[in-house]
């Protein structure tokens, strides 16, 4: 008896490994990572993904965070964080069907009753993370598929983080329906099958608008002298962006 409960833990161990190390290994594909915190001319962009027990933030809750962090040119900064938070029987009881069923297929119910990271211990380790990336307030926008559904549950349960970033987001949805309209005969890609698992979202998302920065968004001159002619545009110009109302 004694043997076997030992070779199950090593097999335990070992399943965790091999995980730890596929993580690893796929971070490697992404872009080269920074190694110092980005600034208002990086053009910092917050990608984050929950998985929750419904749609409704008043009364749902958070069960799974991700964050990622780019520049404006989509290169990846780290390997990100991802918590599962912990939740108790009852508040999963009550999920609608799919949730049940996306999130238990999913193996995050499992995760959510074992994991030993309360809402307030995520909050910080969140916030603190964006901030070690991003140490100037309001410039990192966040970024994500559908993210102002993200955003209304991290304003009920997250606050201190929204206050962190900027009044604006980036929504990859917007951009798929707008160029579903505008360029069909580009053949947008259709969106990979999601597992609904929060990190494997937010890669998908920002390869998405990797396609779209590629193929749609074709700058007529090259970006280092797009953005030179941009810095050399006057503050009072009547075209200057400064003239405009300050929340758009």
């Amino acid at each position: 008896m004694l043997q076997v409960s030992g070779t199950l833990r090593l097999f335990r161990h070992l399943n965790y490994t091999l995980k730890h190390c596929y993580r690893l290994s796929h971070l490697r594909h992404w872009n080269t990572m920074a190694t110092k915190p980005l600034n208002f001319f990086s053009g910092p962009l917050v990608w984050i993904d929950c998985e929750m027990t419904g749609l409704n933030p008043r009364k749902d809750k958070i069960l799974e965070i991700a964050v990622l962090i780019t520049n404006g040119n989509l290169d990846i900064v780290d390997e990100g964080l991802e918590f599962v938070i912990k939740t108790d029987k009852e508040a999963l009881d009550g999920m609608d069907e799919w949730c049940k069923n996306q999130h238990g297929q999913s193996g995050l119910t499992k995760a959510c009753l074992e994991s030993p990271h309360t809402k307030e211990y995520v909050s910080k380790e969140v916030l603190d993370y964006v901030k070690k990336w991003i140490p100037q307030q309001r410039i990192g926008v966040l970024a994500g598929n559908s993210v102002h559904a993200d955003r209304s549950f991290l304003v009920e349960e997250m606050p201190e983080l929204v206050d962190w970033l900027h009044y604006r987001i980036v929504d990859v949805s917007s951009i798929k329906e707008l160029s579903r309209r505008w360029y069909p005969q580009r053949g947008i890609p259709r969106q990979a099958e999601s597992s609904h698992r929060a990190l494997d979202d937010i890669r998908g998302s920002i390869r998405e608008l990797q396609w779209y920065r590629k193929n749609i968004f074709v700058p007529s001159e090259p970006p280092a002298q797009a953005a030179a002619s941009s810095r050399s545009v006057s503050p009072k110009s009547p075209q200057s962006p400064t003239q405009k109302s300050p929340r758009r």
